[in-house]
């Protein structure tokens, strides 16, 4: 018995293998647009190189994350059996104004000395955040505390 319903014609073998390269090349491009670096001295990667590049890539993201999961878990840890340190540690307080830009403040006790605020800077650049500005004030009364402001593109 033959079924008289209207069921739409079947795509032949050649659109099928053409929807499924056009898929391949837009997840690729996805792919290419989230990697950091995605030429190799000025020069567009194949396919498989910007596989490869994306997977070392995740492998470096997984690294950073466990280091930066590890000094965390020092920093509390010793945070909680010194209670001097965690009065020196800063309060920090984040903005967000548009779209990756971002405003900081920070306090720091005058005792921390304006090398902090230089080597804050410096770990800031190394992480790759642009810092657009950055204010530390000049007071340094007895027992104040000091308010530092940035501004930074993420």
């Amino acid at each position: 018995m033959e079924s008289s319903g209207c069921a739409p014609p079947k795509p032949d073998r050649k659109t099928v293998e053409k929807n499924r390269r056009i898929y391949m090349k837009s997840l690729y491009s996805k792919l290419d647009s989230l990697l950091p670096n995605p030429t190799k001295d000025g020069i567009a990667l194949t396919v498989p190189d910007q596989i490869i590049e994306a997977a070392d890539y995740i492998t470096e993201l997984r690294e950073r994350v466990e280091k930066l999961r590890e000094r965390k878990r020092q920093l509390i840890s010793l945070g909680s059996h010194n209670s001097t340190l965690t009065k020196l540690l800063p309060n920090i307080e984040v903005q967000e104004i548009s779209d990756g830009l971002k405003s900081v403040k920070t306090t720091i006790d005058f005792r921390t000395n304006e090398v902090g605020f230089y080597k804050m800077i410096q770990l800031l650049d190394e992480e790759g955040v642009e810092v657009l500005s950055a204010y530390l004030p000049a007071s340094k009364s007895e027992g104040s505390v000091r308010y530092t402001h940035f501004l930074l593109r993420m």
